[in-house]
């Protein structure tokens, strides 16, 4: 599937400057972001023929001076924390079930993971249910 990429850049006057650097000469402004989608996607139909749904479209926004690099912190601090929450539930699946094969109870197993009982349980019953 062919992608697009949008660049989204805050004009002065209020507006976002949209452009698509894979169709030359598409450029549009929007409002708001969330508006955006739907101009591209009005716009590669023309250019292209190609309809919705068979391509797909990445924005990149461009903001500056400090409130720009404060949303662009703010989003890297975001997908590290996803990441981070990943890794953390894995670990905590892999303690239950190391914990429960060398014979400790469900209980004490959840205590040394630092979850609930009822969250340990439902590790325990999604395993055997994938399991069996």
């Amino acid at each position: 599937m062919k992608t697009y990429t949008v660049r989204c850049e805050w004009d002065s006057t209020g507006w976002w400057v949209v452009t698509v650097p894979e169709l030359p000469g598409a450029v549009s402004q929007a409002r708001r972001l969330d508006q955006v989608s739907g101009d591209v996607a009005e716009v590669v139909e023309l250019m292209t023929g190609e309809k919705p749904g068979t391509y797909a479209i990445e924005i990149e926004t461009v903001y500056p001076g400090p409130a720009g690099a404060a949303a662009r912190e703010a989003v890297a601090l975001r997908r590290q924390a996803e990441e981070i929450g990943t890794a953390a539930s894995d670990a905590v699946r892999n303690a239950v079930l190391a914990l429960r094969s060398e014979g400790l109870t469900l209980r004490d197993s959840a205590t040394l993971a630092g979850i609930s009982y009822q969250r340990a349980q439902q590790i325990e019953r999604s395993t055997l249910k994938h399991a069996g």
